[in-house]
């Protein structure tokens, strides 16, 4: 899980690039993510703590009025009709598709397995140019239409911060080093996937690109990440497609939003040659498979002995193995080493 760290979209070497340039509101939505950390430290620790109860899944959400809070005046919940606020019903059908996903996909009960209520909250701060898990539910700031707009209408995004709650209470992976990495790699194989899926592309028509939606003309960048060219997205993508560009500094906890670009890159190569949906599988068994101080070489190994597992079981293709085995070779990742 992100644990004692909340999990944003847009990760914070970008918002200090920004901030540097000039804008003030990225220097805010930076200002306001430590406060959130240290008010949120408590709960996340003793969110795995406590038992799992059984539940429906239920979404809610709520305007924050763009007030620094979350659940401020509840504006719509599950089955509730649509209002006349289209980020209140943007938040409340993305939400909903990427709950719909998991659970018809992999029989996933909601973001915990066991029916957490999908909480949002939108109009969250003032020009707020970020998105985030933060534990147990959802908030989305309007951006402040100078590099960012409305985060809760993109479908990438609500998929990408959702499957952080997902690799929470699956794997647990620490925010930290090439776990951390993992976790953000597997937000981003779940928003590519789940984007795919809600536009109706194949892999030949998707843009592989995560947050394209969110950024602005003024932005300095088509999108936030790429997972088909990692460190082409913008002006201050730093992400390596190989390990011989590793970044071993201590900015972004170890680089975390940076080295994820690594196994983002052997993702999409498997995909090309299995396909979308036998990708999404082995990836999600995979994730299952992970405890919370896995690296790369941990993730490979498991990745090829769920691979296998599933070959055995008639689910993915023959030879899907090796394919995936050549996909990681082609970033730096040799089972040699595993």
């Amino acid at each position: 899980m992100c644990h004692k760290h909340t999990c944003h979209i847009v990760p914070p070497h970008i918002l200090e690039e920004l901030a540097r340039r000039g804008s003030i509101s990225c220097k805010k939505t930076l200002n306001d993510t430590h406060r959130i950390l240290h008010n949120r430290n408590i709960a996340l620790n003793n969110l795995l703590l406590n038992p799992l109860e059984d539940g429906t899944g239920e979404r809610f959400v709520y305007d924050s009025e763009n007030q620094y809070s979350q659940q401020v005046t509840l504006v719509r919940e599950e089955g509730a009709a649509a209002v006349e606020d289209q980020t209140v019903n943007a938040a409340y059908d993305t939400s909903g598709f990427v709950r719909d996903y998991f659970k018809k996909t992999f029989g996933l009960n909601s973001i915990d397995g066991a029916g957490l209520s999908v909480i949002s909250n939108v109009h969250y701060g003032v020009d707020y140019n970020n998105a985030f898990w933060d534990g147990d539910e959802m908030t989305y700031g309007d951006g402040d239409q100078k590099e960012f707009s409305n985060f809760a209408e993109a479908i990438d995004v609500v998929a990408h911060e959702l499957a952080h709650g997902v690799t929470q209470f699956l794997a647990n992976l620490e925010y930290r080093s090439q776990s951390g990495a993992l976790n953000e790699h597997f937000s981003d194989v779940f928003g590519t996937v789940i984007k795919q899926k809600y536009l109706k592309q194949d892999i030949s028509e998707a843009d592989w690109l995560i947050g394209d939606t969110v950024v602005t003309e003024r932005f300095p960048g088509k999108a936030i990440r790429s997972l088909k060219a990692p460190g082409t997205a913008n002006d201050f993508d730093n992400q390596p497609d190989h390990m011989d560009n590793y970044y071993s500094g201590n900015a972004d906890n170890q680089g975390v939003h940076i080295n994820s670009g690594i196994p983002n890159k052997a993702f999409y190569l498997s995909c090309l040659e299995i396909g979308l949906d036998e990708c999404a599988l082995i990836w999600f068994e995979t994730l299952k498979t992970l405890w919370r101080t896995a690296d790369f070489n941990d993730m490979l190994q498991q990745i090829l002995k769920n691979t296998e597992n599933l070959e055995d079981k008639g689910k993915v293709c023959k030879g899907a193995g090796e394919i995936i085995a050549q996909s990681f070779e082609a970033v730096g990742l040799s089972t040699v080493s595993v």
